[in-house]
């Protein structure tokens, strides 16, 4: 991205190439998860691949930074299908396999994150940051072709399921104006925050008619089980992921790193995450909760040192590639099991609205964060005398975040233990076990 940014400028656009991917995430999430139950796996599936794909060669032919914003948009309906339709297929499993398939599906992450950010820094510093977004059509046609012949036996569960799209739509563009207004002229925001109140009125009426949410309602509230997990992720996040984005800025435009350097940080980090993901799953009982406490506070600790680092100035990179790592360890950590005690106590025939509920909450959670931080950086400034305040303003904008699912937004679990969905056939229990 800051190559990015000094070849077509706006830098008020800068978080928005992220934010815009994740709003756009919300949409196709929460669409998948309802087609899924409609039609089994493979059909939305096939749809997101699709959809990733051309967004991908949008993005790579942008001639602005507001059109990327736009192609990146565009990518997202896909990306949000393909991660909402991931977890989905987990979500059928008994809680004593689901666990570990959440872990696994971290740990996959965690392999290519040891590569692809060095593979992104290597081909930004050497061809040029387009040609990241057209690696990714052959990737595409392979997925194609691994989904058509994987996903053929997958069973819908719910047929009359309607797809919420203006409900989706409206969530996406409610959220899309509160976080934007910070960053706007003073009437500009004004009128955002006025956008924002009247679509989220819409929205709250329509979800309410509705017989499965886009968001469970409880949400917003953080009432239940449910409810309060689905706001600590937000917060996680918020924390983390809206950081992270900030993060190869500081170390290329302040400590005036390479985009390989950045993408070697970046892929330290993401290894910790599964190693985060991989210990967690050990955790049982009340260790559970402690444990998601642990890595919000690690987020939390992560956050803070960053901005201490920018602030000092000459400190070793060792230092930034330790502290993130502990936070990364922490995001680990803490969303393996509030993503699993969403779908633990949610009812067993709504597998994929919930799935697709708790990863829309964690795009909620990183567009938020990612916009606010923006607003920072914009209020701050970006250029070489201010830089350095605002990314350690925005690292403790993170760290605050990441307090709150630790302390007063901490998951109010049931005392009783959350029905078990049914069992699956014995062969697919049999294939997750070996």
């Amino acid at each position: 991205m800051p190559r990015v940014l000094a070849e077509l400028g706006q830098p008020v656009f800068y978080a928005w190439v992220a934010s815009g991917f994740v709003l756009a995430q919300i949409v196709g999430m929460a669409l998948a998860g309802a087609w899924r139950d409609r039609s089994g796996l493979r059909t939305p599936f096939l749809a997101g691949i699709a959809v990733f794909g051309v967004g991908s060669l949008l993005c790579a032919g942008a001639p602005s930074m507001a059109m990327l914003v736009v192609a990146r948009a565009f990518q997202g309906l896909g990306g949000g299908a393909l991660s909402a339709l991931s977890y989905a297929a987990v979500a059928g499993y008994p809680e004593s396999l689901r666990i570990r398939m959440y872990s696994l599906i971290s740990t996959l992450w965690g392999i290519v994150a040891l590569g692809a950010p060095l593979m992104g820094g290597a081909i930004t510093d050497w061809i040029g940051w387009r040609w990241i977004f057209l690696a990714n059509v052959p990737l595409c046609l392979i997925a194609t072709a691994i989904a058509v012949q994987g996903l053929k036996g997958s069973a819908p569960a719910d047929r009359r399921r309607a797809l919420p799209v203006l409900r989706s739509i409206l969530l996406a563009l409610t959220v899309g104006a509160f976080i934007a207004a910070p960053s706007a002229e003073p009437l500009v925001a004004v009128a955002l925050a006025i956008c924002g109140v009247i679509l989220g009125r819409l929205y709250l009426s329509e979800e309410r008619r509705a017989a499965v949410p886009v968001l469970p309602l409880e949400t917003w509230t953080a009432r239940g089980a449910v409810g309060s997990c689905m706001l600590a992720t937000m917060f996680v996040t918020a924390a983390y992921i809206g950081s992270n984005v900030f993060l190869p800025l500081y170390l290329q435009n302040v400590r005036g790193e390479s985009a390989f350097t950045a993408g070697l940080v970046m892929s330290s980090a993401g290894v910790c995450w599964t190693v985060g993901s991989l210990l967690g799953v050990r955790a049982e009982g009340v260790w559970r909760m402690r444990v998601m406490r642990l890595g919000a506070l690690m987020i939390a600790f992560g956050g803070l040192s960053v901005a201490a680092i920018a602030a000092a100035g000459n400190v070793p990179l060792v230092f930034v590639y330790l502290t993130w790592d502990v936070a990364a360890i922490g995001v680990g950590l803490a969303l393996l099991h509030l993503m699993n005690w969403v779908v633990a106590y949610s009812p067993p025939e709504r597998a994929g609205a919930a799935s697709a509920a708790v990863q829309t909450g964690r795009m909620l959670g990183s567009a938020a964060g990612g916009a606010l931080m923006g607003a920072v950086l914009h209020g701050i400034g970006a250029d070489a005398g201010h830089l350095w305040t605002a990314i350690s303003a925005i690292f403790l904008l993170g760290a605050t975040f990441a307090l709150m699912p630790a302390t007063l937004l901490r998951p109010r679990l049931e005392r009783e233990h959350p029905q078990e969905p049914e069992a699956r056939p014995a062969e697919a229990l049999a294939t997750v076990e070996a």
